[in-house]
């Protein structure tokens, strides 16, 4: 999974739902586990619309499928 800052990402949630977050970056090695920050659609046209860095979470990379690249 080559995953980028401002791909499309199809994530799976706690509950077992699906939501679709931009990713911030490539993956990276959390505590435990692998990660990748991400932040929502909105958050994402927020930050670049004023052009400064979006505010995130780090997600389960194991919770996580790339849709589209940016």
């Amino acid at each position: 999974m080559a995953i980028e800052r401002g791909d499309v990402l199809k994530a799976t949630t706690a509950g077992g739902g699906t939501i679709e977050l931009r990713a911030l970056g490539a993956p990276m090695q959390g505590r435990d586990f692998p990660v990748v920050w991400v932040c929502t659609e909105a958050e994402w046209r927020r930050s670049q619309a004023v052009g400064d860095e979006a505010d995130g979470l780090p997600w389960p990379l194991d919770a996580v499928q790339e849709l589209a690249t940016a």
